[in-house]
């Protein structure tokens, strides 16, 4: 066995049967690769979903919701293989993806984190096989939905930060602190991703802004973690950002309420990439506002 895959899921049983069934089709020999799913206190079907895919998948059940950091650190712990590689369980892969991830291994040895890209889907159920446009490296050194590096690389580097208080940058922290090491990233374009993106729902605004108010308390956590200008900029704590932000919001003027009703419009009219740059332009400004007092609040 060559290759451990840890999913951690929570609550998305019908995008996780997708994924599960995109990673048992691979063309590896499947003796060369196992699927860790590390259920992180599921309440709806995901237990059912997982005794779908058994044996070819082996089940980590967390008692209650622990977050992805501990969750994947429980996959890890749990893994048999030299080689790690991560995802989540709103992805879905092409047949070839572990094999492309295998192969980086392979060319470039020991002390690699093997990347490839992530790109936006609506529909789990679109055709991976299409052709894409060409794909340019991403700027996050790690990003756990499309990643693998070696099981003794996460350990050394202590693995993912479980301190971290909401949603968002655990990978990003893990990924400094992998690059402090001298490991060396791979980039490798065939090794896709297709990252689930859901409709835009009416009632979807207090969870959006939740979302974003964790997202910044993570940041301010990450940047009191590593008072760097380096994580100034991956956290977006910069007064370019702020500005930029602020004038993507019409002087923000476009508030997340507006934005929803506006991206609702292009959603319904099949413009699903714009409604969503329309919703992300109001709700950037919103998490640089809750950065911006999480980080007044960290100085205090």
């Amino acid at each position: 066995m060559e290759l451990s895959v840890v999913i951690p899921t929570y609550n998305q049983a019908g995008l996780l049967r997708h994924c599960l069934r995109s990673m048992a089709g691979q063309t590896l020999n499947s003796a060369t690769y196992e699927i860790i799913v590390v259920d992180d206190g599921s309440t709806d079907r995901t237990r059912e979903v997982i005794e779908e895919f058994q044996p070819r998948v082996t089940p980590l059940h967390l008692t209650t919701n622990r977050g992805r950091s501990a969750a994947r650190n429980a996959g890890v712990a749990a893994a048999r293989a030299p080689l790690i590689v991560f995802t989540d369980s709103d992805v879905a892969v092409r047949p070839d993806f572990l094999h492309w991830h295998l192969d980086t291994h392979r060319r470039h040895g020991p002390s690699i984190l093997c990347r490839g890209p992530v790109i936006l889907v609506h529909d789990m159920d679109d055709d991976l096989t299409r052709p894409l446009p060409s794909v340019l490296g991403s700027p996050a050194f790690l990003d756990t939905a499309n990643a693998s590096l070696e099981k003794s690389t996460l350990l050394e580097a202590g693995g993912f930060d479980e301190s971290f208080p909401g949603y968002g940058w655990e990978d990003f922290e893990l990924g400094l602190r992998l690059k402090r090491a001298g490991i060396r990233r791979v980039f490798r374009p065939e090794a896709i991703a297709f990252h689930f993106q859901p409709e835009i729902e009416e009632d979807a605004l207090e969870m959006l802004l939740h979302k974003e108010a964790e997202r910044a308390r993570s940041a301010a956590h990450f940047l009191d973690k590593h008072p760097l200008a380096e994580t100034r900029l991956l956290v977006q704590a910069t007064p370019a950002h702020r500005a930029v932000y602020w004038l993507l919001a019409a002087g923000g003027m476009l508030t997340p309420s507006t934005a929803l009703n506006i991206a609702r419009r292009f959603q319904r009219w099949g413009l699903r990439s714009v409604a969503h740059v329309i919703l992300r332009m109001a709700l950037n400004w919103r998490y640089a506002e809750f950065l911006k007092s999480e980080l007044a609040r960290s100085r205090a």
